[in-house]
This record gives structure tokens, sequence and C-alpha cells, in this order.
């Protein structure tokens, strides 16, 4: 048996506000947190790479010129150009390399990156890009520098850039030279940590400040709503003593001798009793849905044969049908007890088939069919109620289950529908849970099929 009761309207009203505040808070939020950290990855990694490239064009330029006044391309640096050359703390290494793969000159802050440079530079890096960011092992200790073999340490990033060595337009060498960006690294990764965990925080505020605005601003409407509930209902509870006085007054005057002698009296009688009907019904509607939004309406579960419940439904319907000439089946299993509302169940199917027969051209058709289903070991029941008649336009087709909705007020008129049939059908299906839907092509005819959860006996 379905627990709870469903969410009214105004809890439907402020969850889609709730969600429609918090996504537009949590897209501002996302753009500032990407717009912030795409901002600074752009300005430090520029910087660094400006750094970089500025100490690598001041080196190079040194050595080109001195390799310009020189006569003799393979010769070493002179020692006043190694001197020149220092490491600092915008610089982990740096590295001459001849064409014939010696070293002129070098230096760096831990002797094992020369050996790991070395072998990135036989596999081909540094070639095709002017920088490039490579992970190379330093070490905290440095005595394990000297350590044959080791695998210990850290893995660290870096920067590197190349600079070509010319003599006589030839290149004679190549200029590597590295800068350690671990700390850089790090900075951004702990920043995208921090500022996803910046967002979350903030977005389980902008839930919490979006329901409460939305609490906020259908305070007034939802006070409003429930002063025209309640008139509604106060005005359909006080037209029920009238109107049940009018109807029996009527029938007084029909069983009265010498009426049906006169066929203007009977007319205008059988007139004013089927406005009075048609009153009732629409006060007994009003009194559904005010009740419903209110929450003082629940379904009763109890066991009932709803086979039975249905014939019963179609017997009743069978005079409106005859009087349009339309055929009437109905398809239902042998034995169907459930555990639901029955006096709900028949007003439901009422609804149904009673919109069904009123948009029906004469001559046309109506099949009911009730089935019995288990899903995934999930009973439920199916009610199928489908004809032949006008159909459904595609744009009426999103409105059909508003209150006070005709698709067609012209038409609506004749048949004396006041938009509500449909509505109260679909406010029957959610108090039970369920869903019901519809398929529909004009000229064709319609299909309501509804979907229940059923409890077990």
């Amino acid at each position: 048996m379905p627990n709870g009761s469903p969410p009214t309207l105004f809890d439907r009203m402020r969850l889609k506000l709730t969600l429609q505040y918090s996504g537009v808070l949590m897209v501002f939020l996302t753009l500032f947190v990407v717009i912030v950290y795409v901002l600074l990855y752009l300005f430090i990694w520029n910087d660094q790479r400006s750094r970089l490239t500025k100490l690598a064009d001041s080196e190079i330029h040194i050595l080109q010129d001195w390799a310009d006044h020189d006569d003799n391309p393979n010769r070493l640096p002179p020692r006043e150009i190694e001197d020149a050359f220092s490491i600092s703390t915008d610089q982990s290494f740096y590295y001459l390399i001849a064409e014939n793969g010696n070293m002129q000159l070098g230096d760096e802050t831990q002797s094992k990156l020369r050996a790991q440079v070395m072998e990135l530079i036989a596999k081909g890096h540094f070639q095709k890009k002017r920088i490039e960011k490579v992970t190379l092992q330093t070490f905290d200790d440095p005595s394990a520098n000297g350590l044959v073999g080791t695998i210990s340490g850290d893995n660290a990033k870096f920067l590197v850039v190349d600079r070509d060595l010319m003599w006589n337009g030839k290149r004679i060498g190549k200029l590597y030279v590295g800068k350690e960006v671990t700390f850089q690294h790090n900075l951004f990764r702990y920043l995208l940590i921090l500022l996803v965990g910046l967002a979350l925080v903030f977005f389980a505020l902008a839930l919490w400040l979006s329901h409460y605005m939305s609490r906020k601003a259908t305070i007034p409407v939802a006070n409003a709503y429930d002063r025209q509930r309640e008139f509604v209902a106060d005005a359909s509870h006080e037209l029920r003593t009238p109107l049940s006085v009018l109807m029996t007054s009527i029938e007084a005057l029909q069983l009265e001798t010498g009426t049906e002698s006169d066929p203007f009296v009977t007319r205008v009688l059988d007139g004013m009793k089927e406005e009075v009907q048609l009153i009732t019904k629409l006060t007994g509607n009003l009194m559904h849905l005010a009740r419903s939004d209110s929450g003082d309406s629940v379904l009763e579960y109890l066991p009932f044969d709803l086979r039975e419940a249905a014939i019963s439904v179609v017997d009743k319907l069978q005079p409106l049908a005859r009087a349009k000439e339309i055929n009437m089946e109905m398809h239902v299993p042998d034995e169907l007890r459930v555990i639901w509302d029955a006096e709900k169940m028949m007003q439901l199917l009422v609804l149904l088939i009673e919109n069904a027969i009123k948009y029906t051209p004469t001559g046309g058709a109506v099949v009911v069919t009730l089935a019995d289903i288990t899903v995934k070991g999930e009973r439920s029941l199916t009610i199928e109620v489908r004809d032949n008649g006008i159909g459904i336009s595609p744009e009426a087709l999103p409105r059909i289950f508003d209150r006070f909705y005709r698709q067609d007020k012209a038409r609506t008129r004749q048949t004396g529908g006041h938009g509500l049939g449909l509505a109260i059908a679909k406010n029957i299906v959610e108090m039970g849970r369920g869903t019901i839907r519809v398929d529909s092509k004009e000229g064709e005819g319609s299909t309501f099929t509804v979907r229940l959860p059923l409890a077990g006996e």
C-alpha cells in the first residue's frame, strides 16, 4: 500500500522554483570558478614560461657572442664563458650539447637530473616544442645523488626550453635550460580541489537559499489560493442543499397529474432537471478539487472486486453510449481483486469513459481494457480507454489535463463539459502514485492509459 500523501500544487511549485533558483546560482558559481581557475592558470604559467624564455635567451646570447668570435666550432667554451653561467632560483639545470652528442657545458641542482635529461633528449624530446613540461625524479637527501641504481625519490615537474647555437649559418649545438615547477603544479591541483570543495559548499548554501526564497515567494500566492479554495469549497457545500431541493421539486412536479399531457411543460421540466444535474456534478467536481488541494482528500485502501465495479460503470454509461449509437467494449480478467479505493476507482473509470463517449461521434466505438500486470516483482493495474473520436491536436496535448482547459470551446459547450473531468482523473491517479498519459491524433481518436501500483492482498 502506498505510504504518505502526494505532493501538493505548492510543493511542486516550491520544488520547481528551488531548482530554478539553485540552477541559476550554480551556473554563475561554476562560471566564476572556471574563470578564476583559468585566469590564474594562464597568468602563473605564462609568467613561468616567460621567465624561462628570458633566461634561455640571455644564456644563448652569451654563447652565441662567443661562437661568433671564435674560429673553432668544436672547441669547448672558455673559462670566462662557463663562469658567466650559474644555477639560480629560476633555473634547475642547463646543458650545452654539441652536434656530436658531447656535453660541452652543464650544471644542475642535483646530479641525478643529468642522466634523466640526456635520456629524454635521446628519445627525441624537446624537438617539436619550444617549451615542454616533463617529469623527472628529485631527491630530498643530497647523499642519494651519488647512489647508483636507486629508485627512491619524488616525481617533480620541470619546464624545459632549448635554443640553437649557430656558427657560420650551421647549428653546432643546443642549449637546454630547465626550471622546476613542482610547486606551481601542485598549487593548481590543490587550488582545483579547494575550488571544487567551495563550490560544493556554496551549492548546498544555494539549495538552502533557493528553498528559503521559493517558500517566501509562494506565501502570498498560497494565501490567496487558500482563500479562493475555501470560498469554492464553502460555496460548493452551500449549493448542495438548494440543488437537492430543486431536484426534488422538479421530480415532484413531473409526478404531478397532467404534466405529461403538456409537451411544453415536459420539455421545461426535463431541461431544468438536466441543468440542475449539470450544476450538481460541477459542484461535486469543485469540492473534490478543493479537498485534494488542501490535502484533506486521501484514498481509502480496501479489497474489492474491480471486475464487478468496472462492469457496473459500463452498464451505468450504456444509455449515454446508446444515445449516440456508440459501441462499447470492455476487456477485463475473470478474476480481478485489488486493494484500492473503490469509490475513487469507479469515479476514475466514469471520468475516462464518459470523456471518450463525449468526444466520439455517432456510430463510433469505445474500448475499455483492464489488466493486472507484474513487472520486476511489482504489481500494477493498467486501465486503457480507447476511442475513435475527434482526437486531440498536438498543441492541446500538453494542456489536456489542466483545469478548465477545453480544446474546442464551441464543441465543449455543445457536449456540456467544464474542463474538469480529466484534471480530476489525473488528481486521482496521482493520489495513488500512478501515471496517466494520452496518445492521440486528430481525426483518429485518443487512447488514455493509466498505470496504478497495487498492494498485495
